[in-house]
């Protein structure tokens, strides 16, 4: 479900109407369900809404009937096993892909009304258990998602205990619906008594994706994080990030006038989440994971040697890959080597114009000599770091731009060092790499005077 809006909304309703007739027939009680149907009741009542771009269907047919139609109208597109367990086909109407489910909890034999009130019982949240048949238009909210919707709250369809039950990966979902759209999370879902080992049961891929919405999706990522901790869920999803939001020092207070190192990383997500939208998702995953990440090391730091957390970048790596290594899908390979960098290199590289060449022939042979390496990215996640500092947001464009004009001089300079000829004056190894790491020392010196 997507933000609001005072854009021209794309209109589902009207499309399918236009393009797919055939879906009105009224033994199919198709019905428009979820963001759409919120989105249309919105609009008939004058209230502005969300503008989904995903349309979802639900219908009365079982799987196999329902796909022996799509394809004798030629729209029928293969789903994968999980989707056909869950009773979801798809299909591409007009270029535009539509999912279409089997009424949950069906009674073949019940009136229609009563078979679309029985599937919306079934939903996660009152604000996406609403319908609107196709074929009459005639809405169907038992839940009072337009109510909700206005008084901006995200409430569970019935008892919210069942309902993660049911599904676990709901647990998480509630919370990062509130933190998307802004709303109040109801007090039923935050007080469950469930045991958080229930989200262990879940696809380790479904959990990444959520985590992956909950950093895109939220402009403060670090607050939806925060209310998992409190709420005892981070601590068996994540450990190394529920020590982030424990109560701990960010540092010293001079460097650190926020103090709290909570505080600090929900600043840090929040500027990333506001100077990353003009990335494509790929990228913006990037950079927010890297800043997610930055200080993981500083949850491990003894407490006798607090407020201080010496080492903790070069120390934070393994802990890195243990939280990436527990949700594949969270990060690409090039995703994960961003936050293994910047959670190494961020404080070090605000220090560049005080790097002896020798250092800086070193970053460059160790982290930064690849062709495509991803300068701004790297640059925007470190400013991220400098701006979640309690009156230093301003800071953070001003560190993006020093960073990467440093990284661009590194790899300009340190590339124009000619390997080929050193290697064929130096055709043992080692020596050869001993002579290539002087020569770049040597000729990032000379570019320093």
């Amino acid at each position: 479900m997507s933000a609001t809006s005072t854009t021209e909304p794309f209109e589902a309703l009207g499309f399918l109407r236009q393009h797919a007739g055939w879906l009105l027939e009224p033994s199919l009680v198709t019905c428009l369900v979820g963001s759409q149907a919120l989105a249309h009741v919105c609009r008939a009542s004058g209230e502005m809404g969300p503008q989904p771009i995903d349309i979802d269907l639900a219908w009365s047919l079982p799987v196999d009937a329902g796909a022996s139609l799509l394809q004798q109208h030629g729209v029928h597109v293969p789903v994968t096993v999980g989707n056909l367990g869950r009773g979801t086909l798809a299909m591409k109407v007009s270029g535009r892909r539509v999912e279409i489910t089997t009424f949950r909890a069906d009674n073949t034999q019940a009136l229609a009304s009563a078979r679309i009130v029985a599937d919306l019982a079934e939903r996660d949240m009152t604000i996406g258990a609403i319908a609107v048949e196709l074929a009459t238009g005639r809405s169907h909210d038992p839940h009072s998602g337009l109510a909700h919707w206005r008084a901006r709250r995200i409430v569970p369809v019935g008892d919210p205990a069942q309902r993660v039950q049911e599904h676990p990966i709901r647990w998480l979902r509630y919370y990062r619906k509130a933190h998307e759209l802004g709303f109040q999370l109801e007090r039923s879902v935050r007080s469950l008594a469930l045991p958080p080992s229930l989200l262990a049961s879940l696809p380790r891929e479904a959990v990444a994706l959520e985590l992956r919405a909950m950093l895109t999706k939220c402009s403060s990522p670090g607050r939806c994080l925060m209310d998992l901790h409190e709420d005892g869920v981070l601590e068996s999803l994540a450990p190394e990030l529920s020590r982030q939001f424990d109560g701990r020092p960010a540092g010293p207070q001079r460097w650190h006038p926020e103090v709290s190192q909570a505080l600090h990383l929900i600043m840090a997500l929040e500027w990333a989440a506001a100077n990353t939208h003009d990335l494509d998702e790929r990228d913006r995953l990037a950079v927010l994971l890297a800043v997610l990440c930055h200080d993981l090391g500083k949850g491990y730091t003894p407490a006798d040697q607090m407020p201080q957390h010496k080492g903790h970048e070069r120390d934070g790596m393994p802990h890195v890959e243990a939280l990436l290594d527990r949700w594949p899908g969270l990060a690409d390979q090039r995703a994960r080597t961003l936050a293994l960098h910047v959670c190494a290199l961020h404080l070090e590289v605000r220090h560049f114009a005080d790097l002896r060449a020798g250092t800086l022939a070193e970053l460059y042979e160790r982290w930064f000599r690849g062709k495509d390496y991803p300068v701004d990215l790297f640059a925007r996640a470190v400013a991220a770091d400098s701006a979640g500092r309690l009156g230093h947001e301003a800071d953070g464009p001003v560190v993006r731009a020093q960073v990467r004009r440093d990284l661009e001089w590194l790899r300009e300079h340190a590339a124009r060092v000619d390997a080929t000829s050193l290697r064929e004056r130096f055709p043992e190894l080692e020596r050869f790499r001993a002579a290539l790491h002087e020569a770049r020392a040597h000729a990032l010196a000379a570019a320093r005077r």
